[in-house]
């Protein structure tokens, strides 16, 4: 039995949430020694209730049958002792000390947008999250959000429809499609993304679920963009969250008498950034890149090496010198040179430039790394 198995248990007790569990793993103590420990020594630790769960729980866990039930769902249990739990999500308020994910999650070095706005969406509201979703997607860019109706399914579907990665955080279990008219999307994102969920296999959605899914998906995202809302609606939660979080949040501004963009139009009043198209999102994501670069993230040694270049990423290295060019010069040259690449495309080679060693952003100026 390993660490994670007794940690499936401990997370799955009725009665028993994150707070109680860090109660119960404080002073150093491993999730196999709450399993052991006497009914006298969680008598001080939890309430009369609490007690009674553990002990019940200990007989009727199976831990063999859970872990075979996790294996045939393509389901993984993973704790915040597991060397794979994300980082972002473990120094958040009220942290999840589980999630189950079914797929993949979010790389830790690539940067992640939230798209998150109204279910019962204009058309405007449509054509903005398609546009979004697609150009991230293009860009190399993760798009997170609930798969909800509306603005989240529509940016999800147009960035897996671009070939990107797109992750959902469902209030539910991770084996159930809600809505079940996401099915498409919700098969789409097992393969090029993930569904993640801190609640249990077979556990169906409810309404209290949501706002706590919402802190997630805010916290896995470095940016969080707002297409459509009402000034007083469930969007607004995810973006008190983020900022709680420290994540930047971005808005689409709409007409002002149009009330579905009253939540939008009062962010932006409130000194949110505002989004025209995708490269607005794209320019904010430089400065996280930036940042990242600085802390010295996804840096490697000995990666210098043009042998393994592309032909554009060749011709990048021609351009670039030791003094930095901005974002506008390379693509200028590029096109000069008979190269018609997106904005999006080309944002997503200079990430990937700058993250295997080649070059270095600053901003939106790039430079060839000297080592």
């Amino acid at each position: 039995m390993t660490e994670n198995d007794y940690a499936h248990w401990l997370f799955n007790i009725p009665w028993v949430g994150n707070t109680t569990v860090d109660r119960l793993l404080c002073s150093g103590r491993t999730c196999m020694e709450v399993y052991e420990m006497g009914e006298a020594e969680l008598k001080k630790i939890l309430k009369p209730k609490q007690v009674k769960a553990v002990l019940e729980s200990r007989n009727v866990w199976d831990f063999d049958a859970e872990r075979k039930k996790l294996e045939e769902k393509g389901i993984r249990f993973i704790s915040r002792i597991d060397p794979g739990f994300p980082e972002k999500l473990k120094n958040i308020p009220n942290p999840p000390f589980a999630i189950y994910v079914k797929g993949e999650l979010p790389g830790e070095d690539r940067p992640s947008v939230a798209i998150i706005g109204a279910r019962l969406c204009s058309d405007y509201g449509r054509y903005m999250a398609r546009q979004l979703g697609r150009g991230l997607a293009l860009a190399g860019v993760g798009v997170i959000s609930g798969m909800a109706r509306g603005v989240d399914g529509i940016s999800q579907k147009a960035a897996l429809a671009a070939g990107g990665k797109s992750y959902a955080v469902v209030g539910c279990g991770a084996d159930i499609c809600y809505p079940d008219e996401n099915r498409d999307i919700y098969e789409a994102l097992s393969e090029n993304g993930g569904i993640i969920s801190e609640y249990p296999p077979g556990t169906m959605p409810k309404a209290n679920f949501f706002p706590m899914r919402n802190r997630l998906i805010s916290a896995l995202a470095d940016i969080v963009v707002v297409v459509e809302a009402r000034l007083h609606s469930g969007t607004q939660i995810t973006v008190d969250t983020a900022l709680e979080q420290g994540r930047e949040v971005l808005a689409v501004p709409g007409r002002v008498t149009d009330r579905l963009s009253d939540g939008c139009n009062h962010l932006i009043c409130q000194g949110a950034g505002a989004v025209l198209d995708v490269n607005d999102v794209i320019e904010r994501i430089a400065d996280w890149n930036y940042k990242r670069e600085g802390s010295g993230i996804g840096k490697e040694d000995g990666m210098n090496s043009t042998g393994s270049m592309t032909f554009v990423e060749k011709e990048i290295m021609e351009i670039l010198d030791v003094i930095p060019v901005s974002f506008s010069y390379i693509a200028d040259k590029l096109s000069v040179a008979g190269m018609d690449i997106s904005v999006p495309e080309l944002l997503k080679i200079l990430f990937d430039m700058c993250g295997r060693g080649f070059i270095i952003q600053k901003g939106s100026y790039y430079s060839r790394k000297i080592h």
